[in-house]
């Protein structure tokens, strides 16, 4: 039966290389075998995951990688029946990233803003890196450490290494032994933002050392083999990790610490909470902020209270001094009478009233005096 081949080389995106491109292909080769050649620095993770699935619903389609291949075109594969690479290619696993479009100068709320938007994008980037990380350990059975490692490091690796990881099936020979990275590469990947590759020398393509003894070289073999056979026991014991089964809780209830970590929740793990150093640093600086306001408060008290205090004596004193003046004050039912009374007295004393206050008419300019008890006590 012919196999029909569909290529893919360039960026995979929506608007050419995406699924809709591979669907037409796919359901014209019905039915038929198929092989996919792929060099791509990737692109889209979702188009990416879309043309996975139609490839496993075909379900005999292989991919071919040719040279570079990185990001949403690892992804892709996964989905083929069986994935060929290049002895002269390359293969890279890194963390998405996520387009930020933030210019200009901005006030208070606009930034506020903008962490807000940030940090939205970089719970979705959290998201889809677990996503990829499940892809990668279903097709690895590799632990989720192991995996996000790979992801965080950027690390371009050979066709064997790849083959190693359990990423691809068959390497394919070629006429070039080890990848060949020209300035059209290194430009290319540059400028979409990816790490340019980085050979190591294989062991086996290092020279032996001619005055390595040969009992040296029999305990390397020895090595290589145990190597070689703890591999091959990797590939028969080792068990997959679900990262969607674990029992993983976002827990939103707790609002002073999502507040203080500037998150919507907290990720809760099999009963447990793991914290970054950053995340401890800034619970840290908040109850310290909390005990200094605390202290600072304290001690306003304190300081208002005796100010309280000190009026309260200042108040006391004035009143027994006023008490002593006179009977009537002292007598008086409370604070405010004693001042009524106070004004009483006042008003008695001749001249204590202002012109305003006085009467225009010359028969009460001595009004005061008439009713002065000192001058009309004979009256009272």
């Amino acid at each position: 039966m012919n196999e029909t081949v569909i290529t893919l080389f360039g960026s995979i995106d929506r608007f050419w290389y995406n699924k809709n491109y591979l669907k037409y292909f796919l359901d014209k080769a019905k039915g038929q075998p198929v092989r996919l050649k792929v060099s791509s620095p990737g692109g889209d993770v979702a188009e990416a995951i879309a043309m996975s699935s139609l490839m496993a619903e075909h379900g005999n389609v292989t991919v071919e990688f040719i040279s570079f291949n990185a990001s949403a075109a690892t992804i892709l594969a996964f989905g083929a029946k069986s994935i060929e690479m290049h002895e002269d290619g390359m293969w890279l696993a890194h963390k998405c990233s996520l387009g930020v479009d933030i210019w200009g100068r901005l006030n208070a709320d606009q930034l506020e803003g903008a962490i807000k938007e940030l940090q939205n994008k970089k719970k979705s980037a959290e998201a889809v890196d677990l996503m990829i990380a499940q892809k990668y350990i279903n097709r690895s059975g590799k632990s989720l450490k192991d995996v996000i490692t790979l992801m965080e490091e950027e690390r371009w690796m050979p066709a064997a290494e790849a083959k190693e990881w359990g990423f691809i099936d068959i390497i394919i020979p070629g006429k070039n032994k080890k990848p060949q990275i020209t300035d059209e590469i290194t430009n290319s990947f540059q400028a979409a933002g990816l790490p340019v590759p980085v050979l190591n020398t294989p062991a086996s393509q290092v020279p032996a050392n001619p005055e390595k003894s040969a009992a040296n070289q029999q305990e390397d073999a020895k090595t290589l083999v145990a190597q070689i056979i703890d591999g091959i026991k990797g590939v028969f014991s080792g068990k997959k990790e679900d990262i969607s089964s674990s029992n993983i809780v976002m827990r939103k209830e707790f609002t002073f610490i999502n507040q203080i970590l500037n998150c919507e929740s907290v990720e809760e793990k099999d009963g447990k909470v793991t914290l970054t150093a950053e995340n401890l640093k800034a619970i840290n600086d908040a109850i310290k902020v909390a005990n200094e306001s605390k202290t600072k408060a304290e001690n306003d008290l304190a300081t208002a209270n005796t100010a309280r205090q000190t009026a309260e004596n200042n108040l006391t004193a004035v009143v027994n001094d006023l008490d002593s003046l006179s009977d009537s004050i002292k007598n008086a039912a409370d604070n405010k009478a004693k001042v009524q009374v106070i004004r009483d007295i006042v008003a008695k004393i001749p001249g204590a009233l202002t012109a305003n206050h006085q009467e225009a008419d010359e028969d009460n300019k001595f009004t005061d005096i008439a009713k002065d008890p000192i001058n009309d006590y004979e009256n009272e």
